[in-house]
């Protein structure tokens, strides 16, 4: 004998199956964690729960409403597949409104023909979307979503509920209880989702004035950390758009590439433990130390001529002059002074960066062992040893020690990055930035990786990093180098098994260095 159900038990059946139903729906609700996702799925899962054709959302922002989802499953059916993109627009948050009303009075309005409201209740239904469209509004289930403080934060508006066979008929009067407890979870989880939105674009703000701030300590790299972080991401956007070879199979999320934007921006964090004057370091040696070495000079000039003249008295002191000798002596004089005029000269000459020569470097050394006399008969060399440091530098303008102190702010970024508390989604931060001054062959810096040793994202940031390096016009030691050099350089780079090959070809390819690089985040 089949089992007869009773209204009442179906009745608590439904009641339990939809109970679960939103108990399901709450889950998904706190697990999306996009917004416009999160408000599209909201409005879809309330239009299933309550079998509408339409439903559509809006957010109380100050005194408007933002209308930001609509939905209309049979307008939508009709149009063979072409959707309208929707924009969002602002409505007056007032009672003349459906929307409006419900949003400033809380109260939840179940509407069985929103043409035939009466004439004594404060809000009205308008009609513009039905003119504009054929659509008849009839049923609707307008409720607010209150969050865990009880506050308004918008509207969730259902219309036009079907029954088995299609046909509108009002919403049922338990649907109330339940879509309001549905409107309130939706509240809590769009609260939630922009709590992590603002939280993530305080961490954006704070990750970009603090390597702008890092960059301005020197005028000369400014700009250079979003320079690099911009370059990095258009190049993992192409990777992602590579159909053939080795980055075929990649595609890098937008989660992975938001991480590789930030550790662009912090990779160079760890200048803020190197000294001003290394990182300003335009010549081998500053203006003032080079005003030492001219007055140094000067003093040896003044010196010569008071000797000469010394020289000179004492001839004439021993009797009658030999205006021979006295020449002598003045040829002798401004041979002398030429030849300081001239190492005076040299010096200011090796004092910019660039690449010493072996018979420059000779000159150097003599000019630097040869001494002179003070009026008290105390030898002193030309230059002192640390001037001779500097200046001898074979390459660029940094001494060894002064190029040690540049490499270790890649240890220092690493060490600031470890003790930052970043998210799961964040945590290769410090790793990535830790590898821009790794090489492939293992001759980078600090710790010789090599091969697989280093990151893609790694990778990816040393061929950007080297790249503005090359290009930009900011640089104290060096003008902005022209495009194609600076490309050939990259492929050299790669050539020499430095980069990563298949990357520059990548960047070089696909123009990347052509993007629009902003340092706005």
């Amino acid at each position: 004998m089949p089992v007869t159900t009773t209204r009442p038990e179906q009745n608590l059946r439904d009641l339990e199956s939809q109970i679960a139903r939103l108990n399901r729906i709450g889950i998904a609700l706190s697990s999306e964690h996009n917004l416009q996702r999160l408000l599209n799925l909201i409005v879809s899962e309330a239009r299933r729960f309550t079998r509408a054709d339409g439903g559509s959302l809006y957010i109380k922002e100050e005194d408007k409403l933002n209308f930001v989802v609509a939905q209309t499953e049979s307008l939508e059916a009709g149009s063979n597949g072409k959707k309208n993109a929707f924009r969002s627009f602002y409505v007056p948050l007032t009672k003349e409104s459906i929307s409006g009303y419900v949003a400033t009075t809380g109260e939840v309005l179940n509407i069985e023909d929103a043409y035939m409201i009466p004439p004594t209740v404060e809000y009205r239904l308008n009609k513009d979307f039905d003119y504009r469209t054929g659509y008849r509004t009839k049923s609707m289930l307008v409720v607010p979503m209150k969050d865990h403080e009880d506050e308004i934060i918008g509207v969730l508006q259902l219309i036009n509920s079907l029954d088995d066979d299609g046909k509108v008929v009002p919403f049922r009067k338990e649907y109330e209880t339940l879509v309001h407890s549905l409107a309130s979870q939706a509240a809590v989880a769009i609260r939630n989702v922009k709590l992590i939105e603002e939280i993530r674009t305080l961490f954006r703000s704070l990750v970009r004035y603090s390597a702008k701030a890092i960059d301005a300590r020197s005028p000369h790299t400014a700009g250079h950390s979003g320079r690099v972080a911009e370059y990095s991401v258009h190049l993992m956007y192409a990777l992602n758009e590579e159909k053939e070879g080795r980055f075929a199979d990649l595609e890098f999320t937008a989660a992975e590439i938001e991480e590789m934007r930030m550790a662009g921006w912090l990779h160079d964090i760890g200048k803020i433990g190197v000294r001003e004057a290394v990182l300003e370091k335009e010549n081998k040696l500053n203006n003032e130390q080079m005003q030492v070495i001219e007055g140094r000079f000067r003093t040896v000039q003044m010196l010569e001529i008071i000797r000469a003249e010394r020289r000179k008295n004492e001839m004439m002191q021993a009797g009658a002059p030999d205006q021979q000798k006295f020449e002598e002596v003045d040829q002798q004089l401004q041979l002398r002074l030429k030849q300081l005029q001239d190492d005076l000269a040299f010096l200011k000459k090796v004092n910019t960066p660039g690449f010493l020569p072996e018979e420059d470097r000779e000159r150097l050394k003599k000019i630097a062992e040869s001494t002179y006399d003070d009026l008290d008969g105390e030898r002193y060399f030309m230059l002192t040893a640390d001037e001779y440091e500097n200046l001898s530098v074979v390459k660029g303008n940094l001494t060894e020690a002064e190029y040690k102190e540049i490499q270790s702010h890649v240890v220092q970024t690493l060490d600031i990055l470890e003790n930052i508390p970043f998210t799961k989604d964040l945590e290769n931060i410090p790793k990535y930035a830790a590898a821009h001054h790794e090489m492939l062959d293992g001759s980078g810096y600090p710790y010789n990786l090599k091969g697989d040793q280093i990151p893609l994202q790694g990778r990816i940031m040393a061929v950007c990093d080297i790249f503005d390096a090359l290009t930009a016009s900011d640089r104290p030691y060096k003008k902005a180098m022209p495009l194609e050099k600076s490309l050939a350089i990259l492929r050299d780079e790669a050539e020499r098994g430095r980069l990563d090959k298949d990357l520059v070809d990548v960047f070089i390819r696909r123009e990347v260095y052509k993007k629009s690089v902003s340092v706005e985040m």
